[in-house]
């Protein structure tokens, strides 16, 4: 073999590069393949992560961790730099996700912590708006929505996770998941009705966290709504759609534009 072939190695990272980062045709459906997938995997988790686990649903979640698992190898095969994609929360996420479906091998498949957990496969949305914006082109597509949207249902689930696990043997209030959910959101959005509430220690200590830091990612959420990052304003010179809110040029081409503007920035 000579210095100038590549190996069968690299031919494939090569391949496996093209399939994740061109923008053929064969590469767009693969990618577009990868984001129904995800899509359908994170219902999925989300719904079967409240009730008993059954035989069918274990072969379905063997299915699906290997299809993670080649997705995975996958991306960490043509991932440069390295450690920038090992430090990803979204890697760790798949970690975790991967782990709980192996679970069920080791602890049985009603460890509810572990099922519960796979929700948190919904911070791929951080990947998925960065996929959706290479593979619709020019279909907008609200990144800063959708991260904030992803970091606060990420915080409802993680918490609700952890007042289903620390208090439903010592709370008579919370019977299920979704009494846990309820009480999560109720204190998330101040409204409190007070028919469930954590009156250990523990519990008043994880009531505070989720309306100190759940209101923040809450109100992060409204604000990427109503007041968005930059300002959507087409140059008519070069056609650069998204530009700050108090420019009065266009950052590529420096021809002037006029952005509509209550007068706050």
């Amino acid at each position: 073999m000579t210095a100038s072939t590549p190996s069968r190695t690299q031919r494939i990272r090569a391949q496996l590069f093209r399939l994740y980062n061109a923008q053929n045709r064969q590469a767009r459906t693969f990618r577009w393949s990868l984001l129904a997938f995800d899509i359908l995997t994170i219902g999925y988790f989300i719904v079967t992560a409240f009730g008993p686990m059954s035989s069918s649903l274990i072969v379905v979640d063997t299915l699906i961790g290997i299809v993670l698992l080649l997705d995975f190898v996958a991306r960490l095969t043509i991932a440069r730099p390295l450690w920038k994609f090992l430090l990803s929360p979204v890697t760790w996420a798949d970690i975790i996700v991967l782990l709980s479906l192996l679970a069920p091998l080791l602890v049985g498949p009603n460890f509810v912590f572990l099922r519960i957990l796979r929700a948190l496969r919904i911070l791929r949305s951080f990947r998925l708006a960065k996929e959706l914006q290479r593979v619709t082109g020019d279909m907008p597509v609200n990144t800063r929505v959708v991260v904030a949207a992803t970091n606060l249902a990420a915080f409802i689930f993680v918490v609700t996770t952890l007042v289903w696990v620390l208090e439903h043997e010592r709370n008579p209030a919370l019977d299920n998941y979704w009494d846990a959910l309820y009480f999560t959101i109720t204190t998330l959005t101040t409204t409190g009705y007070g028919d469930i509430v954590l009156s250990d220690r523990l519990g008043r200590v994880i009531t505070v966290f989720i309306m100190i830091f759940g209101v923040g990612f809450f109100l992060n959420l409204l604000q990427a709504i109503y007041r968005p990052a930059k300002a959507n304003a087409p140059c008519p010179q070069c056609g650069l759609r998204v530009h700050d809110h108090d420019a009065s040029h266009c950052k590529h081409c420096g021809h002037v534009i006029h952005i509509e503007t209550d007068g706050s920035t």
